[in-house]
């Protein structure tokens, strides 16, 4: 009778475990649709120079990596960066490239190419960026950036 009573108790905990687990698990092309959607969001933000509601894609305690820049921590600074940004340039287009995408419910890592159009002093550039992107779902079950990070891609 104890054999019984133990082996249903491990039948039991490993069928909570599996359920919890796949519970977390949440596809690649589940993933990619998110980040696609941010990342066209984050585009929008962009285009409307907008730092308020670029400031809004980011969690509370987000990390900025610009290129050839210091970090820059949470979201009021990450404001003031993008707001001081867009007071010299606007971007005209921007599009993203995902290359790999990883991570589980609560959080996706996203690796890819940025390419925008932008003006600055009356020039048109065309640039393009590598990025690290890590997305944290939000009590809300939305997602923000938590990392992002960009430098100059090797040619």
């Amino acid at each position: 009778m104890k054999t019984i009573i133990v082996a249903l108790s491990s039948i039991a905990i490993f069928m909570v475990s599996s359920c919890s687990n796949s519970e977390l698990k949440l596809s690649k092309e589940a993933m990619k649709d998110i980040v696609e959607s941010r990342n066209a969001q984050l585009a929008d933000c962009f285009k409307s120079s907008d730092a308020e509601r670029l400031a809004l894609m980011y969690s509370d305690s987000a990390k900025l990596s610009p290129n050839g820049a210091k970090f820059v921590f949470g979201r009021d600074s990450i404001k003031a960066f993008w707001a001081e940004d867009f007071k010299s340039s606007k971007v005209i287009e921007m599009n993203t490239e995902v290359i790999t995408i990883d991570g589980n419910i609560d959080i996706i890592y996203e690796t890819g190419l940025a390419s925008s159009k932008i003006i600055y002093k009356d020039s048109l550039y065309n640039v393009t960026v590598k990025y690290i992107n890590v997305w944290r779902k939000q009590p809300n079950g939305s997602y923000l950036l938590d990392i992002d990070f960009w430098n100059k891609p090797n040619n």
